[in-house]
């Protein structure tokens, strides 16, 4: 039942949108900006490099563009728009690249003639995230995130554009990787912590390797193709409280190692005690000497670990020790850190050996590193974009602040860490925001904020910059912030919009089964629309529908968002249902929440699909 009147929410709703105005405008900037004639920021997220040697090109996610970069002269030389929200690009042939766009697209670029010519565009749906491409340029393999599968897709010849069978693979699979034969491919899945083994020419799963971890970045093969490294976060499970952030128990980086030949997972802590490493992302092992090169984006910087010293790595479980050992850290023959700035993410090999190539998303830019010498050579520009408002200098602020790991104590994580690309995550937290301790949630995604308040699973923040600033300060163990940047904080969140759905026919419409399911989420029979209303399928209202708990300090909770809900792999606030199907049958079917007849198997898969395609 409610415990709160709406009209007295709404009305407190109408206050905060007004409190939110006065911030942005106290900052000093419009509270609405006319949008740029050209995109202001490119935010490359990844980079390859082709295979003849001349260019470099990003993939670049906020302007939905590719950029072609000229590696002899360090210039920028051509940038075409291939779709929403690149997500990754790769060579393939000599001077041919291949991206992928998570609004569903593969796109073929020749890059021979100096600038991007389109040669082939694919339609492969499911939020393509990640894509490797087969030595002779003829096959890429896709992974599709939100269907949890690869596809390959062929490039050339007369069956080019063809999309094959797909594999499945874990929930989430984000990062791929092609062993040197060509015949395994590596995919790193998020959810939950999984590295999966394809083989390529059989089409199948040939093994599943899951561990306890999150937000899995780039994988690689070691060069003999026996040994796949990767990197992750680790959930250490505990709440934030400074000891419990110091002992690496709350989340940690991670280096992890598969051996192929006996299938064993091994793990090596990448946080140094009083200085820990954030958000690793991008990986690469180097030519010639085998050193691994890790991002950190969360840090600004890259990390080298060599594994062929004499002095082993001390490889340890795949969770591995809290933090790094203290003569690794302190050997800079095995370990060092750059400083490189920015947000550091998607790495790739250069055409001179030694050289690695880093797509960096705050800095637009791909910069150069010397791999044995740990030393920015040069930093390329990725656009020449339009002159930024205070309102765009003002939320690239907040954007920065909300990847930063500085932000929290011993820069252990960030706000990204846990709302991984403004979304929510795939594991549940302790955050200390609702004033209790050990009562874990599952991570809300912050899709537009303005409109979806109260905020936090109770409900109990009705101002959302108070909430921005006690999240700076409580969950981030960390001194209070300037007020400029809890405005410049603000005015990014409230801008972070849910992706579009995968789940939608080719002309963006519903499809049978979700028609149908919209048919019953707005009927009386379900209900779902009495709670989850309006255009973020959200409410004001505060609810107690049986589901909390005796350590919870509110008994009621707050109505969370529906869109994007196609990316969750764990629902309500204590992860209770793995599944859509599961939740509906469950502890939010009709008869648990009011009342009603249940749900027969047909009108839940309906009623699942519907919600899919939000």
């Amino acid at each position: 039942m409610a415990v709160t009147d709406g009209a007295d929410r709404r009305a407190g709703a109408s206050r905060r949108r007004r409190s939110l105005l006065a911030v942005l405008c106290a900052a000093g900037c419009a509270a609405t900006v006319p949008a740029a004639a050209e995109p202001v920021w490119r935010t490359p997220v990844a980079v390859a490099a082709t295979a003849d040697g001349r260019h470099a090109a990003s993939a670049n996610r906020a302007s939905g563009t590719v950029s072609l970069l000229d590696l002899a002269g360090g210039v920028l030389v051509d940038e075409r728009a291939i779709g929403a929200r690149p997500a990754a690009i790769a060579a393939a042939g000599a001077g041919s690249l291949v991206a992928v766009c998570e609004s569903g697209d593969l796109v073929l670029l020749d890059a021979a003639a100096g600038r991007l010519d389109e040669r082939l565009r694919v339609r492969v749906g499911m939020e393509p995230h990640a894509v490797a491409v087969t030595a002779d340029g003829g096959t890429a393999w896709v992974a599709r995130a939100a269907a949890g599968d690869v596809v390959p897709v062929t490039l050339v010849g007369p069956s080019a554009g063809r999309v094959g069978a797909p594999v499945a693979v874990g929930p989430l699979p984000r990062f791929v990787a092609l062993a040197p034969d060509g015949a395994t491919l590596a995919v790193a899945c998020a959810a939950g912590g999984e590295i999966d083994l394809v083989d390529t020419a059989a089409g199948t799963l040939r093994a599943r390797h899951p561990f306890k971890g999150l937000n899995l970045g780039q994988p690689a093969f070691a060069a003999d193709g026996r040994t796949v490294w990767f990197c992750f976060t680790y959930d250490g499970g505990g709440h934030p409280s400074p000891g419990n952030i110091r002992r690496g128990w709350v989340t940690g980086s991670r280096l992890g190692r598969l051996d192929l030949g006996d299938g064993s997972l091994a793990g090596l802590t990448l946080d140094v005690s009083g200085r820990a490493v954030g958000d690793v992302l991008g990986l690469v092992v180097a030519a010639g000497d085998g050193a691994i090169l890790v991002s950190a984006g969360g840090t600004h910087e890259v990390l080298r670990l060599d594994p062929g010293h004499d002095r082993a790595l001390p490889w340890t479980q795949i969770s591995g020790e809290e933090v790094m050992d203290g003569n690794l850290a302190a050997d800079a023959e095995r370990f060092r850190r750059l400083e490189v700035g920015g947000r550091p993410l998607g790495m790739a090999h250069a055409p001179t050996e030694g050289r690695v190539l880093v797509a960096n998303a705050l800095l637009d830019a791909v910069q150069e590193i010397d791999a044995a010498a740990s030393t920015v050579l040069r930093s390329i520009p990725v656009a020449r974009g339009a002159s930024p408002t205070e309102a765009d200098l003002l939320r690239r602020r907040g954007e920065a602040i909300f990847h930063d790991a500085r932000r929290s104590l011993d820069q252990w994580y960030s706000c990204h860490t846990c709302h991984w690309e403004g979304g929510g995550n795939t594991v549940t937290f302790d955050t200390l925001n609702d004033g209790s301790v050990a009562t874990y949630k599952t991570v809300l995604p912050l899709w537009h904020l303005a409109d979806t308040g109260p905020w936090t699973w109770h409900g109990w923040q009705e101002d959302l910059t108070a909430s921005v600033r006690k999240s700076m300060i409580d969950t981030m163990q960390a001194p209070a912030p300037e007020e400029a940047d809890v405005a410049a904080l603000e005015a990014f969140l409230v801008g972070l919009e849910a992706p579009p759905s995968p789940f939608r026919a080719a002309d963006g419409g519903l499809e049978p089964a979700a028609a149908r399911g919209r048919e019953l989420f707005f009927s009386d029979r379900a209900g779902c629309a009495g709670c989850h209303a309006g255009p973020r399928y959200a409410g004001e209202d505060l609810h107690d529908v049986g589901t909390g708990k005796q350590a919870d300090r509110h008994p009621s909770y707050s109505v969370p968002t529906l869109l994007a809900g196609f990316r969750k792999t764990a629902w309500l606030h204590d992860a209770r249902a793995r599944s859509l199907e599961r939740l509906l049958a469950g502890p939010h079917s009709p008869e648990r929440v009011s009342g009603a007849a249940p749900l027969s198997e047909a009108e839940i898969e309906d009623l699942a699909a519907f919600l899919r395609s939000l």
